[in-house]
């Protein structure tokens, strides 16, 4: 199998209550190179994505003196309050600051078929690939709502995330989900789920890492895989949470050589 700890990527959700410079030093140590941007939630990590030149740049310094790689950012959700505009901005800020893939979203299944039209015509060129997330609870959930979602914008521009973690919370394995998105998919997260739908340590939970990087790589996935962790109850002391990050990324090492 071919060595994908180069592609691994750090994710702020991991430990939200960290600023961004923090987390660069502690996922820079844990072995991380890459990390994806979050920009809502109001987490002290999150960046604004409608910063101008110097921000960006200001951004990306930061990040690289710090021995990481931007890799992907989510855009705020698409509401009346953030248009396709604003997510065509954020779209060329995130490229800015060294971003190949966005995370295009909005609140309800019609706004996503309605403004991705635009936003692709708008982002062309930009070069950034943009990636519909499912998230349980989310307007996009079940693969039901990933089919009508893709169906209602029928573009091929518009590429899918496989979501590990949040199918297993809908009961849905990584395995159904790749027979619906296949080529589409230019991202992957993954986060060990146990039965009650719970983030729990790798290794521990119901998803099966051997098969699913064994498969990624059987299909020549090329694309980056973002590593969480979301402990409940963790939220005042970090250690918890870094031995499992640590112990996560041996873990997915192992199985993919």
């Amino acid at each position: 199998m071919a060595d994908l700890s180069a592609r691994f990527v750090a994710s702020p959700c991991c430990l939200p209550q960290l600023g961004l410079v923090q987390l660069l030093h502690l996922y820079r140590d844990l072995g991380f190179r890459n990390i994806e941007l979050f920009t809502a939630g109001g987490w002290p990590s999150a960046v604004d994505p409608l910063g101008d030149a110097d921000a960006q740049a200001e951004l990306r310094t930061q990040v690289e003196e710090r021995g990481m790689r931007v890799t992907s950012m989510h855009l705020p959700p698409i509401t009346a309050e953030f248009d396709v505009a604003q997510a065509v901005t954020a779209a060329r800020f995130a490229r800015g600051v060294g971003a190949d893939v966005v995370l295009f979203k909005a609140t309800t299944r019609d706004l996503y078929i309605e403004s991705a039209g635009p936003y692709l015509e708008a982002t062309a060129g930009v070069g950034v690939t943009p990636v519909l997330q499912n998230h349980a609870g989310a307007a996009i959930s079940t693969l039901d709502d990933f089919r009508a979602v893709l169906a209602g914008i029928g573009d091929p521009r518009m590429r899918t995330l496989l979501e590990v973690g949040h199918f297993a919370r809908v009961g849905v394995d990584w395995r159904d989900a790749y027979d619906v998105l296949g080529e589409s998919i230019a991202l992957v997260h993954v986060n060990d789920i146990d039965g009650n739908g719970r983030s729990v340590p790798f290794g521990t939970g119901t998803v099966d890492f051997e098969g699913l990087l064994k498969h990624l790589d059987d299909v020549g996935y090329t694309g980056n895989i973002v590593v969480e962790l979301e402990l409940e109850g963790h939220t005042e002391s970090i250690e918890p949470t870094v031995t499992g990050l640590r112990d996560a990324l041996d873990l997915l090492g192992r199985v993919a050589s």
